[in-house]
């Protein structure tokens, strides 16, 4: 017993890397190096029967040895018995289990796994009036237990002891040997112990109905209920991909802690010391082991990887309302991802730390969806629409330990960062923020992200004789402090918000705030333009959206050409008060075939970039604009292929705009074929829409003789439709 079977570990892990393939669940690694190459003894929060099997895995992938670990005795059972036998698993009441611990410590062959909270924590409450104090499965409180602490120090205690006896007494050494198994010194390492904490965080934490457990119940029938439960989180989180993060934290040095007078004096005794013996140090020794139990738990639960679902736990926690709208939910997020992601002390899970702005305001946020889901089951919301209802929390919510995973996993979340003192401070102040200041800190924010990610593109891409003066490039707010409606007004290709300025001018002038983002791309250089993806431009509309949805009450989407098409492409993503939209010029149908052809065309510079550098490559073809003063004077072919990809996104989405919609049409536009709007308007999924034709042979119709008219228009369209 405590020996390794090769075979049967090989097996094991052949059958995880199957089991990985099999199942959804990804695992990270991080700061592996805190694994110390002798003796140590990595000590683990145990919230899933997963852990028994992953870490050993991980562990000896990255250190090349097999590890040991402690298992309830309960299991040492028929064939799962015997498999814990060949992995070298020993059983908690194995009458020898400290001795073939402390031996296989004392040679460094083999870390060893133990779980200092002794049984799988479901409900991850560790921390009670400032104490570790953790459920049972009895349902009464208990501390951790003290015995990997212990075990490390008394490991340390024997090295020691033996290395002494080594230099000063070899007869008394080789008593002391005996009492290990040891046939030399030799097999006694050098090394100190160590105690690494080892931290492991799911994500997400979900339960349901599954596959695995629907086969159980199968094979099996009344299965206990605490299984059904196990099977039912742990399958559903293996089956529907769950993020296994591991952290390793920094390993404790046992050495320092035995250098007291008392423990100096029994490490240099010349008497035999079995393993059992009670020491005049043993006291002193269980208090340094509850003192260093206390340690751990804290720099285990420290490494805690903090993700979506405690940031949404603690906003809905710590809201003072009791109704909050999804939107509303959804900023406060983002800026609680913004605040807290700033804490060097504290780890974040991956997802955590990209650019928030494109979640925060599509109308499918599904992070927002499947939190909201589990806080439902729960009992602590009620959803009404867009509403989110509170309901009133017991103080001492009851539940059964058991099954607490799959009846309140709203509250497991909560536990699991409740050490995480500088998050939980910081997401309550966000939780908190009255809704005026959070929308003034939001607004700033997203204009000052608009105006410094144009600076930084001119800066870069501005090429001298070509690009136009910043002002003509330049994202522009025109604001009304008390107008209840935002116009956000979106330019053309190959344009800048100049293009649109004066109708953005004519519509501040008659009470309206508007915003005129900057495309990514443009007003810069065609090179700039060359490089961005109608992805981008869709981004970069969808900022301008959380500018003026931080501004207004309702927000109204409009835009002139490619801009036209990207204001009703957005108008099918936006979470939350988009009142209208309106269209001048859609780019739907362009009048030039040869534009089909632009794909083609990006392809084969491609090619041509890869095998030779010859002048078949088109890169960019002329332009000649009607406003050349805004426009850009050549056309990046790949920009035209972006178009083509962002019309055929549009004909698959126009179905979804749902909110009143004005289109206007030049009727002999040089450059997009009024069939197109046709198209949109018999496309769309709006009740209330109109199409309106104006009679114009230019393409540019928010300049020249009839752009008078079309401002008009689309003000009567603003005033109608908000007030009615």
């Amino acid at each position: 017993m405590g020996d390794i079977s090769r075979l049967v570990f090989s097996l094991s892990k052949l059958g995880i890397k199957a089991l990985e393939r099999l199942f959804k669940a990804s695992v990270r690694v991080y700061d592996a190096e805190n694994i110390p190459d002798g003796v140590s003894i990595l000590a683990v929060n145990h919230f899933t029967r997963l852990e028994t099997l992953v870490l050993p895995y991980q562990i000896h992938r990255l250190t090349g040895r097999p590890v040991m670990s402690l298992a309830h005795h309960g299991l040492f059972t028929g064939p799962l018995g015997s498999y814990l036998d060949g992995v070298g698993a020993v059983s908690t009441k194995d009458p020898n289990r400290d001795k073939i611990i402390i031996r296989s410590l004392l040679m460094g062959d083999h870390p060893w796994l133990i779980f200092p909270e002794g049984s799988m924590i479901k409900d991850k409450k560790i921390v009670e009036s400032g104490k570790f104090l953790i459920y049972s499965a009895t349902g009464t409180r208990r501390p951790p237990h003290t015995g990997a602490a212990a075990l490390a120090l008394r490991t340390e205690f024997y090295r020691r002891r033996l290395c002494h006896l080594r230099q000063t007494d070899p007869a008394l050494l080789q008593q002391q040997l005996k009492i290990f198994d040891l046939s030399s010194p030799d097999q006694v390492s050098e090394r100190e112990t160590f105690l690494v904490p080892v931290n492991v965080t799911y994500y997400p934490i979900r339960s349901q109905q599954n596959a695995i457990e629907k086969i159980a119940s199968y094979v099996v029938k009344d299965l206990p209920e605490r299984i059904v439960e196990e099977l039912q989180t742990e399958g559903t989180m293996l089956l529907s991909g769950v993020d296994i993060d591991i952290t390793f934290g920094k390993p404790i040095a046992i050495s320092p802690l035995l250098k007291k007078r008392k423990i100096q004096q029994d490490i240099f005794s010349q008497h035999p010391i079995l393993p059992d013996d009670v020491l005049p140090s043993r006291p002193l020794m269980r208090r340094i082991a509850s003192h260093l139990t206390r340690k751990v738990m804290a720099s285990i639960y420290s490494n805690t990887m903090v993700n979506y679902d405690h940031l949404i736990a603690y906003i809905l926690k710590y809201y003072p309302g009791r109704r909050l709208n999804l939107f509303d939910l959804a900023e406060r997020l983002y800026l609680a991802t913004e605040t807290v992601t700033k804490l060097k002390s504290i780890r974040f899970h991956s997802g955590l730390l990209h650019d928030q702005c494109v979640r925060l305001c599509r109308r499918y946020h599904q992070i927002l969806a499947d939190f909201l889901d589990v806080a439902e089951k729960s009992g602590v919301i009620q959803m009404e629409g867009n509403t989110i209802h509170k309901k009133k929390l017991r103080m001492k919510p009851l539940f059964n330990f058991h099954t607490i995973r799959r009846d309140n996993p709203y509250q497991v979340i909560l536990n699991e960062v409740e050490l995480l003192h500088p998050l939980t401070r910081k997401l309550r102040v966000v939780a908190e923020h009255a809704r005026w200041l959070l929308r003034w800190r939001l607004r700033r924010k997203f204009l000052r992200i608009a105006k410094q990610e144009f600076a930084e593109d001119y800066k870069e891409h501005r090429r001298e004789g070509e690009s136009k003066p910043r002002r003509i490039g330049a994202p522009t707010l025109y604001r009304r402090f008390r107008a209840k409606t935002g116009v956000l007004l979106v330019h053309g290709y190959m344009a800048a918000p100049e293009e649109v300025r004066p109708l953005a001018r004519y519509l501040h002038q008659h009470g309206y705030t508007v915003f005129t983002p900057r495309l990514r791309g443009h007003g810069t250089s065609p090179e700039d333009l060359a490089l961005r993806t109608w992805e981008d431009w869709l981004q970069s509309v969808e900022r301008g959206y959380l500018v003026l949805a931080n501004s207004c009450e309702d927000v109204v989407l409009g835009g002139f050409s490619v801009g036209a098409a990207l204001a009703l492409l957005a108008t099918t993503n936006m979470l939350y008060n988009v009142r209208a939209v309106f269209a001048i010029n859609c780019a739907m149908r362009l009048r030039r075939r040869s534009a089909r052809l632009a794909p083609a065309v990006v392809l084969w510079n491609k090619l041509a970039d890869k095998l030779v550098k010859d002048d078949g490559r088109r890169h960019f073809v002329p332009n000649e604009p009607e406003n050349p003063h805004i426009n850009y004077l050549r056309n990046p072919i790949s920009g035209v292929k972006e178009l083509m990809e962002l019309t055929d996104e549009l004909s698959k989405r126009l179905v979804r705009v749902n909110v009143p919609a004005l289109l206007i049409q030049a009727s002999d536009d040089p450059v997009v074929h009024p069939e197109g709007s046709k198209r949109i308007y018999e496309g769309l999924g709006s009740q209330d829409k109109e199409l309106i034709m104006f009679n114009s042979d230019r393409h540019g119709i928010l300049r020249g003789d009839v752009s008078e008219r079309v401002f008009a228009r689309v003000l009567e369209f603003l005033d109608t439709t908000l007030t009615s």
